[in-house]
């Protein structure tokens, strides 16, 4: 809090000496007071006019760099959309060959050489003796 009043007590006595230096200025100035405000009058206007200048440049700039950013996002997300279907492409693609490979790993085989390697004989053999004798053990019953 003290930081602030600090501030505020400065920014007071700050402003004073300004009045104090305009008001010191005027009073020994070596024109008349209708040539001196002639002449403040003038300055006003200049720095008036420079300063509205200076807006409409400044809006100027400020539209100018809003369109700018405007395109480099339409540019960007246009860029951005593009690779997004063109990653939803390619994952479609390697989604259908993959669900391809499993139907044609799932479909029964008319070549053994392939029937062997995804169920080897001596598996084959064991499966098929084992319900030979679960089907004895039923009849026995």
């Amino acid at each position: 809090m003290s930081e602030r009043s600090g501030f505020g007590s400065f920014f007071v006595g700050f402003l004073a000496g300004a009045v104090a230096g305009a008001i010191a200025t005027v009073l020994y100035a070596p024109n008349s007071g209708e040539e001196t405000r002639a002449s403040l009058k003038d300055k006003k206007d200049e720095i008036l006019g420079k300063a509205n200048i200076s807006v409409d440049d400044a809006y100027k700039q400020a539209e100018s760099a809003a369109r700018e950013a405007r395109d480099r996002f339409e540019t960007l997300a246009s860029t951005t959309r593009k690779r997004a279907e063109d990653i939803t492409r390619r994952g479609q693609v390697i989604l259908e060959e993959q669900i391809g490979n499993f139907k044609k790993a799932a479909e029964p085989s008319e070549n053994p050489e392939v029937e062997e390697i995804l169920m080897p004989k001596e598996e084959s053999e064991n499966t098929e003796e084992t319900a030979g004798e679960e089907e004895n053990t039923a009849d026995e019953e």
